[in-house]
């Protein structure tokens, strides 16, 4: 007797939606199957600009305190400054290359399959002897 650890051939999953917008992950589902969708996406996008304006307010900190720690001969504040502009430049970097990291991620994603169905074979079970 064999097992299959597939699913058989006659049941089906049910179809799943083409996302809109053809291959740009960021578009996401259609509004009618996931509510609020629309709305969320116009978050995100609206809190791209502030978070890249947020990471040059740090930059222009980091620089400042670098300036002021290097003149004013104090090792930690001019370490410090040097910390926090390359934590600015990566995070506006993050934030800046977030769509594209994303769409890698997700033709990663698609790219990967399941193994093959495992065919497994069953013994039959030994017939309990009392005693």
């Amino acid at each position: 007797m064999f097992r299959f650890l597939s699913a058989p051939d006659e049941t089906t999953a049910p179809a799943s939606p083409a996302p809109a917008g053809g291959g740009n992950p960021l578009t996401g589902a259609t509004e009618t199957t996931l509510p609020g969708l629309a709305t969320f996406k116009g978050l995100v996008l609206g809190l791209i600009p502030y978070a890249l304006v947020a990471c040059v307010a740090a930059f222009l900190i980091g620089a400042i305190l670098w300036a002021v720690g290097a003149f004013g001969h104090n090792p930690q504040h001019s370490s410090r400054g040097k910390t926090t502009l390359i934590v600015a430049l990566v995070a506006a970097l993050l934030v800046g290359g977030a769509a594209y990291l994303v769409g890698w991620f997700n033709n990663v994603g698609k790219s990967v399959s399941a193994p093959a169905p495992v065919t497994q074979l069953v013994e039959p079970a030994a017939p309990f002897l009392s005693a």
